[in-house]
């Protein structure tokens, strides 16, 4: 939540003093003080370690077994681990009765709903104060809320990008421009710039930057050093034309505020910080633009906020500067934390984050419409389960039609944390992808039009016959009609023979993978072009004619919004020879 975003603020500044340590060089010695100072840093990766080593000598201490358990609910792995570890603990005569609250936690990661119901019970009847970020009582709701949504899934296909973009160490905040030619993210991988090592064990966050070719991903690569520095940067927006990128900042040009980049792909300029009004010493992240670029809508924890993290909106003054924000209203905001404001490319659906409304667990992503006119928006919505989950659902990016968004997320069979996934919306239909050519023979003609042309010249030609076979006295003197027109004779009986059927091509389509057919299609019999629209996907093409050899073709049709149209595919035909 948004306090433990500030101490991590004033933490790193602690921590600077681990420089150039390497993350997989920490060895777990036991040491029962250096498992509290790393759990006290919220540096839980090393202090699970530590506290797995000394359960490992001492397996009935209650406080090395909640520690174990706390570890694993603060990282990013499998957090359902400690579950185990505090059912122990609440069997144990004496223990924090906070446990009974962390094992409703782990619960709900496990989607074990009903026993998270009785955890969080069991600690609310203790009578303890409860000073969690998100009450018991809340997260009662929180698991009526779960069951409600998750009754009904939303359609999607949620697919990991894979080692060209995800690593063992946490990658998140992807965000792609409208054309999806590349996506920008950020990630705590070894290699960033600097090799510190942050408070929590990971290097400092820098930001990436992949570009996409064929539907594939490039290699991940550190976006620029005009950008990154060897303290904190992160990508909390971007622009849907891709023209301008915001970026979180924890480094010597600012403390936890945002800066404004402008350009494109690799080539966005030195960051400028957004100004005085937006940025001050409170703590600002996620921020957006709408579609005219003339308002800023960002998070803050500022005065005036209704609970923790707010969304504010800032215009755009005739300096160029931001105006003094206002809060967006308890139409948005709640009591709770709202953060990562996005617009789509249609200018119209905003998204964000909320630890509020219809909430199972953690952030999750709610949509409103935005209304241009008064500057309003609608009733938030949570955009569903399996994309909101227990887990934090922060930020997502959609690609222009809308069929597809990124997002970061923990799911099985990732790479070790957050990874950055792609989401696939079913009921929106994939655009239509089309493939267009002409059908020619081998000197490049058309084949219909060269049946054309070898038709008028049969009739040129039998006009020519005939009017030699006239001037004879014996219209069928083979030799005095080849004295007087050599080859004229052979000419049109091959133009009879060439001209006596017109061609049947036959354009035959069918599904790579299971090899039913798609259809049957034919050229125009005028110009020889035709045009195939497909659904994206690999197929096979086989172009027949009779007199002519079959030409056989694989295209392979990509689900995205790079082009999707293969025109000028030509097929030129070759005659059997001998009639074969």
């Amino acid at each position: 939540m948004v306090f433990k975003r500030i101490l991590a603020a004033c933490l790193l500044l602690l921590s600077l003093h681990v420089l150039h340590a390497q993350v997989k060089d920490f060895v777990p010695a036991g040491n029962e003080k250096d498992a509290k100072g790393y759990f006290q840093y919220q540096n839980f990766r090393n202090a699970l370690s530590e506290y797995l080593v000394l359960r490992s000598k001492d397996s009935t201490n209650v406080e090395f077994n909640h520690r174990i358990g706390l570890c694993y609910l603060y990282t990013n792995i499998d957090k359902t681990k400690a579950i185990p570890y505090l059912e122990w603990v609440v069997k144990q005569e004496k223990f924090d009765p906070n446990a009974w609250y962390d094992l409703g936690r782990a619960y709900q990661f496990a989607y074990r709903f009903e026993d998270a119901r009785k955890s969080f019970k069991k600690f609310i009847s203790t009578g303890i104060k409860d000073d969690n970020p998100i009450s018991a009582k809340r997260q009662l709701e929180i698991c009526d809320n779960a069951d409600k949504l998750m009754s009904n899934p939303v359609n999607v296909t949620i697919t990991n990008l894979g080692s060209p973009i995800n690593t063992e160490y946490p990658e998140y905040n992807p965000f792609v421009p409208a054309d999806e030619s590349y996506i920008i993210f950020t990630s705590t991988r070894a290699g960033n710039l600097g090799g510190f090592v942050n408070y929590d064990g990971f290097f400092t966050a820098d930001i990436y930057f992949a570009a996409r070719a064929n539907s594939e991903w490039k290699k991940g690569k550190g976006i620029s050093n005009s950008i990154n520095t060897y303290l904190v940067e992160e990508v909390v927006g971007l622009s849907p034309d891709g023209d301008m990128m915001f970026i979180y900042m924890d480094n010597e040009y600012g403390m936890s505020d945002i800066f404004v980049s402008e350009g494109k792909g690799r080539s966005f300029k030195r960051p400028e910080s957004l100004g005085m009004n937006i940025n001050q010493k409170t703590f600002e992240s996620g921020a957006c633009l709408t579609q005219n670029k003339k308002i800023l809508i960002f998070a803050s924890n500022r005065e005036g906020t209704l609970g923790g993290m707010d969304l504010w909106m800032s215009q755009q003054l005739p300096t160029g500067e931001w105006g003094v924000p206002v809060n967006l209203g308890p139409g948005v905001n709640t009591i709770y934390d709202e953060d990562y404001p996005y617009f789509a490319p249609d200018g119209e659906s905003f998204y964000f984050a909320s630890t509020g409304y219809q909430n199972i667990g953690g952030y999750d992503i709610f949509k409103c419409k935005y209304n241009k006119t008064d500057n309003t928006f609608s009733p938030p919505t949570n955009i569903g389960y399996p994309i909101n989950t227990p887990e934090d659902n922060t930020t997502i990016s959609f690609t222009s039609s809308g069929r597809h968004a990124y997002l970061a997320a923990v799911m099985p069979g990732g790479y070790g944390q957050t990874d950055i996934y792609r989401v696939t919306f079913n009921n929106i239909e994939p655009k239509k992808c089309f493939i267009s050519g002409i059908i020619m023979t081998e000197d490049s003609t058309s084949l219909f039009e060269k049946y054309g042309m070898q038709k008028s010249e049969l009739e040129e030609s039998r006009a020519k016959l005939d009017s030699i076979k006239g001037t004879l006295n014996s219209k069928s003197d083979t030799n005095e009609i080849e004295y007087i027109s050599p080859g004229l004779q052979a000419r049109v009986d091959f133009l009879e023979i060439q001209t006596a059927v017109l061609p049947q091509v036959v354009i035959r389509v069918t599904d790579s993978k299971t090899g039913q057919l798609q259809g049957l299609y034919r050229p125009n019999r005028n110009t020889g072009k035709y045009i195939i629209i497909v659904k994206p996907s690999t197929y096979n093409f086989a172009f027949e004619c009779p007199g002519y050899n079959t030409v056989k073709k694989e295209y392979t049709f990509h689900d995205d919004e790079s082009s999707v149209n293969n025109e000028s595919e030509h097929i030129i035909l070759t005659p059997l020879m001998n009639g074969n």
